[in-house]
């Protein structure tokens, strides 16, 4: 058993509660409660612990685990006998021979979560609950006397205050009140990150329990608003994540997608990411169109739309300043793209057709950081693509000049653009017109000249990277020709996704790991991303390859718990960066319903364009 298998389970606000199976938390990312601002995403880890002393037969037994210097503390791990995490964690432990069955469940709406404690056999004498209390931004950590806590009752709850935010926790017993810190909790997923790993957390007491019944719930909720109960939660999140798929390890893959889900956007991943455009209009086809959730897809949509400034979406609408990207607006009419293909709501793109085309029109009168060259989109400032990863003033892959993804995202959506012109009845520009004639074939002459494939253009780097798949990909491909595709699959792709650098060019690295500077290297350099999986995979199945050896091969991300960020480019078993991704889902989820399903695709695929 892994007993630091990492559990999560998110609301639409992006609040969280996850830790390990052991819950020995391993990163300062880890809380039994998280709360996040929806209006930036900052996110506070506000309980980080709540642990339990379980009395039977006058022996009392602690179900906690924790890193400390050079010791684990309690050893309540050895008491799980096994444990499921979807449709919510379920934890079974066998305390001396006497079952226990622990569960989660998470509100969608609220900052609420309860903990449901059933005793299948005996029932305790009693439990005591000892709430470990942090208040604190979920990047850092606390020591003894950086907060000042405050400890309440009420009529239904134990009240405790720290800064901005009050704790509730339901009256299920006795508080007696034992103020004191406990010392050196050790995180060990930030020890190798090299950020944050020491930290100390604050006790106000202990709830005692007694007597006890077969079943006991606890509340815990950051809402000033009466709590809701546990079946109540336990019916939003089974309806927040239901699909009628089958196959259970896709209906577990969608289940678990849902945790990105938030009122009007798309989380990019867990623990640490929000909200950003280029990874929601990825994402978007598997989470949300191919489960029919149009609604929350046109709010997804009218929210970025919303935010256009001079024809542009910016990349990350939660910062302070516009943040620029080569890619998110073309992404943005890619999202429109699929929603169109999915919903043949015409009404509603019609509705966009004006921010297509200042979208358009933005490319062709360029800024300070992209412009259209001839045909082609030419970029000036690094950062500017989906392969952004930078320490200090060094960016690790600038890709200056003319990146193969973003000319093939900028034909997608030229053609998209002129497609719904003509049918809704709308005089696309002649300079689009010019453009688009002869753009196909001035891409093959320029980006596969003399045998290779071109990352960039002007200048031109051949590095062998993954982003000319979505060449072969995207609704309207530029490329067929099999080479290319033949030697990715010998180079590029890993049972667990796509490299990002083939091994075999000097600048490769396998693994990602070390501080910031060392990771951030590794980031687009070799590193595995699954995401990518779901290009590759349209692209090879677009191209004569068999479904279901591909869906074999790619098993391993297929039947995951939960799908990360990245993985190491060589020996990539173990997860790294975000422990949940959204496009990594997204991806995955479009994958398998457009190309690799064992049964006649949906109509509605991302096909419907001719």
């Amino acid at each position: 058993m892994d007993y630091n298998q990492e559990w999560l389970i998110a609301n639409s606000r992006g609040s969280y509660s996850s830790s390990t199976v052991s819950f020995a938390n391993t990163r300062t990312y880890h809380g039994l409660l998280v709360v996040s601002n929806p209006d930036r995403y900052e996110r506070y880890v506000i309980l980080s612990k709540l642990f339990e002393e379980i009395t039977f037969s006058g022996k009392t037994y602690s179900l906690d685990t924790n890193y400390y210097p050079d010791t684990i503390y309690p050893s309540g791990y050895k008491y799980i006998s096994e444990y499921s995490t979807c449709p919510f964690p379920i934890f079974n432990y066998n305390i001396n021979g006497v079952p226990v069955k622990k569960s989660l469940v998470m509100d969608s709406d609220s900052d609420t979560i309860v903990i449901r404690y059933e005793f299948l056999e005996k029932i305790p004498e009693s439990i005591a609950f000892y709430p470990l209390l942090a208040f604190r931004n979920f990047h850092s950590v606390i020591r003894e006397g950086q907060r000042d806590f405050t400890v309440n009752e009420s009529g239904t709850s134990y009240d405790f205050t720290g800064g901005n935010f009050t704790l509730h926790i339901s009256k299920i017993g006795s508080f007696i009140a034992d103020k004191h810190w406990y010392y050196n909790f050790r995180y060990p997923v930030e020890e190798e990150r090299g950020t944050n790993s020491m930290e100390d957390l604050y006790n106000p007491g202990r709830i005692e329990t007694v007597p006890i019944k077969k079943q006991l719930d606890i509340k815990i909720t950051a809402e000033a608003n009466q709590m809701p109960d546990y079946e109540e939660i336990q019916n939003k999140m089974l309806k927040r994540g239901y699909s009628t798929e089958k196959n259970p390890a896709i209906k577990a893959l969608m289940f678990n997608s849902a945790n990105f889900k938030l009122q009007n956007d798309i989380i990019a991943g867990f623990h640490w990411f929000g909200p950003w455009a280029r990874d929601t209009f990825i994402s978007m086809p598997g989470l949300l169109l191919i489960p029919k959730n149009y609604e929350l897809a046109r709010a997804v949509l009218n929210n970025y739309a919303g935010k256009m400034v001079k024809g542009l979406i910016p990349n990350n609408a939660y910062i302070n300043g516009f943040q620029r990207s080569a890619d998110a607006s073309l992404w943005f009419i890619y999202a429109l793209q699929k929603y169109y293909n999915y919903s043949g709501d015409k009404n509603f793109i019609s509705s966009m057709y004006d921010k297509i085309k200042s979208i358009i029109s933005a490319y062709i009168d360029g800024n300070d950081d992209f412009y259209v060259d001839g045909k082609f989109v030419h970029i000036k400032s690094p950062l500017m693509t989906w392969m952004d990863g930078k320490a200090g003033n060094t960016s690790f892959t600038p890709r200056l000049g003319k990146p193969v993804e973003i000319n093939a995202l900028w034909y997608n959506a030229l053609k998209f653009y002129s497609y719904f012109s003509g049918i809704s009845g709308n005089k696309m520009e002649e300079s689009v017109a010019e453009i688009l004639a002869s753009f196909r074939k001035k891409f093959v002459e320029k980006y596969t000249a003399g045998g290779m494939i071109a990352d960039t253009l002007d200048p031109v780097d051949t590095s062998f990277r993954p982003n000319f798949l979505l060449a072969y990909s995207l609704p309207y491909k530029l490329l067929d020709n099999p080479d290319f595709l033949n030697r990715a699959k010998q180079e590029l792709a890993t049972p667990y996704g796509i490299r990002t650098l083939s091994p075999q060019d000097p600048g490769f690295k396998g693994v990602y790991s070390g501080d910031q500077y060392n990771r951030d290297s590794a980031y687009h350099n070799g590193t595995i991303w699954p995401w990518l999986a779901g290009p590759y995979i349209s692209a090879m199945v677009g191209n004569g390859e068999n479904p279901d050896n591909l869906f074999r091969y790619f098993s391993p991300l297929f039947t995951m718990q939960y799908v990360p960020e990245i993985f190491d480019g060589l020996n990539p078993e173990a997860p790294k960066g975000c422990m949940m991704q959204a496009w990594s889902y997204g991806e995955l989820i479009r994958a398998y319903y457009e190309n690799l399903r064992p049964r006649k695709r949906n109509k509605n695929s991302g096909d419907v364009m001719s």
